[in-house]
């Protein structure tokens, strides 16, 4: 059996389950009538930064902690079709000068598509390529608000839309070595009508990682990835009005420590932080995300 472990991805302000869900934004699937359930847990700080970027001097600007929970089901329905549903909880508390802002409840439901339309493999190597899909329905709330002032979209638990993304993820392994180079292109819509619809997002990620310990099958493995990502995050809008200080470009570096301590298991924790950014107008925007999950097959 040949080792394998998926990459984190994770899309700031733009987040989706998705990208807190193993085995998705990569090249390989699940074995024919294999299941893996996961469960992820993500914290992520914001901070306020002034046009274009540059933080702010003041330690008490406006700040936010986004905390996401991610409960996954996927399925081998052949052995190049992987299908799944995941299940978001979302809190997001806002500090600023004007007090407390908190919204908290489940997220979007996101259903999870993977065709692996090529696969070559010789002694030690492998490449795989595969097409990606989700569609994000709008099951969160996303009219939460606070003395009859509704929150910004990017305050929400729920986008309010159903939101389709469609990708593509390529991933060579040679031995020990695994690279992961993916793109993924999000469009929000406003189903419910009311005026109020998060930015369309545009997603790339190069990774490269090792696996500096690999014992004969079944003894367990670990890795460690190195990742540089790309993000476009379009203008959101609020009652039919474009927010002008909303939307960001960013070039993020992290890493993500792999360990799987035999065949049914897995466990990965994974940190990023920006490395540049440029935003519209004065904003929130991301300091550093961490995030933990645990993957069980069967």
């Amino acid at each position: 059996m040949r080792w394998r472990c998926a990459s984190f991805v994770l899309l700031g302000t733009a987040l989706l389950p998705a990208q807190n869900v193993l085995d998705v934004v990569d090249g390989e699937t699940l074995y024919d009538g294999g299941h893996l359930v996961s469960l992820t847990y993500e914290i992520e700080r914001e901070e306020r930064l002034r046009t274009g970027g540059t933080r702010l001097a003041d330690p008490n600007a406006s700040h936010r902690v986004r905390s996401t929970g991610v409960l996954a089901w996927q399925y081998g329905l052949r052995h190049d079709v992987q299908i799944g549903i995941a299940l978001p909880y979302n809190d997001v508390e806002t500090e600023s000068a004007s007090g407390q802002q908190v919204a908290a409840g489940v997220g979007d439901v996101e259903l999870l598509a993977k065709w692996r339309f090529h696969r070559w493999d010789s002694k030690g190597v492998a490449i795989n390529s595969a097409l990606i899909g989700t569609l994000s329905l709008p099951t969160g709330d996303d009219d939460a608000g606070q003395d009859g002032v509704e929150f910004q979209p990017e305050q929400q638990v729920g986008s309010g839309g159903v939101d389709p993304s469609i990708g593509v993820a390529i991933t060579p392994e040679p031995g020990r070595w695994r690279f992961n180079a993916a793109v993924l292109y999000t469009l929000r819509t406003d189903t419910d009508g009311d005026g109020d619809r998060r930015g369309d997002s545009l997603f790339a990620e190069l990774a490269i990682g090792n696996r500096f310990w690999l014992e004969p099958y079944p003894g367990p493995f670990m890795r460690l990835d190195l990742f540089t990502r790309w993000y476009d995050e379009r203008r959101d809008t609020q009652d039919d009005v474009r927010l002008q200080t909303s939307g960001a470009q960013r070039l993020t570096a992290g890493f993500t420590w792999a360990f799987r301590p035999r065949p049914s298991l897995d466990l990965q924790l994974s940190a990023e932080v920006p490395l540049w950014r440029d935003v519209n107008g004065p904003q929130i925007d991301l300091d550093w995300t961490a995030q933990f999950s645990f993957g069980y097959r069967f």
